[in-house]
C-alpha cells in the first residue's frame, strides 16, 4: 500500500511541475511576444526609442535563457539567441531585415512552446 502511495505522490509531484513549466513558459513567451510587438511598433513609427528596447529586450532575454533552458532544447533557444545578438546591429544598419527577424524570433519562442505542450501523439 504504501509503494501505491508513493508512486501516486511522484505521478502527482510530476504532473505539477509539468504544468507549472508549462505556465512558466506561457507566461514568458507573453512577455517576450509583447515586447517584440513593441519594438516592431516603435520601428515602423520611426520612434528613436527602438535601440532601447532592444537592449531591453535582449537584457530580458538573457532572464528568460536561464529560466527556461530547464524546460527546452538548448539549440532551439540558441538560434533565438543568434537572432536576438542579430536586432540592434540589424536596426543600427537599417536594414531591412530587422522586421523578419523579429517574427522570426516570435516564430521560434511559439515553437518552444509547442514543442514543450504534451500532445497525445507526444506522450504516447
Amino acid at each position: 500500500m504504501k509503494r501505491i502511495t508513493l508512486c501516486i505522490g511522484i505521478f502527482i509531484a510530476i504532473i505539477v511541475v509539468s504544468i507549472g513549466s508549462l505556465f512558466l513558459l506561457h507566461k514568458n513567451n507573453k512577455e517576450l511576444t509583447e515586447k517584440i510587438d513593441e519594438i516592431i511598433e516603435l520601428y515602423n513609427n520611426e520612434s528613436d526609442e527602438v535601440s532601447d528596447k532592444v537592449n531591453d529586450l535582449e537584457k530580458y532575454w538573457d532572464d528568460y535563457y536561464i529560466r527556461i533552458s530547464f524546460v527546452a532544447q538548448s539549440s532551439t533557444l540558441d538560434d533565438i539567441s543568434y537572432s536576438v545578438a542579430k536586432l540592434l546591429p540589424l536596426y543600427e544598419q537599417d536594414s531591412d531585415e530587422f522586421v523578419s527577424e523579429c517574427e522570426s524570433i516570435k516564430y521560434w519562442i511559439k515553437r518552444v512552446y509547442d514543442s514543450q505542450f504534451p500532445h497525445f501523439y507526444s506522450v504516447f
